[in-house]
């Protein structure tokens, strides 16, 4: 049981460190499928 919850805890931080990681490299869907004739976001 002990050795689940560890591999459920570290699961999620490597999930929440990997969102943040792609985020800042610009590696986001927004930024990777958009081209200069696609408006998304800043209105």
């Amino acid at each position: 049981m002990k050795a689940m919850l560890s591999a459920f805890a570290a699961t999620a931080i490597i999930a929440v460190v990997a969102w943040y990681g792609l985020h800042e490299a610009g590696f986001s869907a927004g930024d990777r499928n958009s081209g200069e004739s696609v408006r998304l976001g800043d209105g």
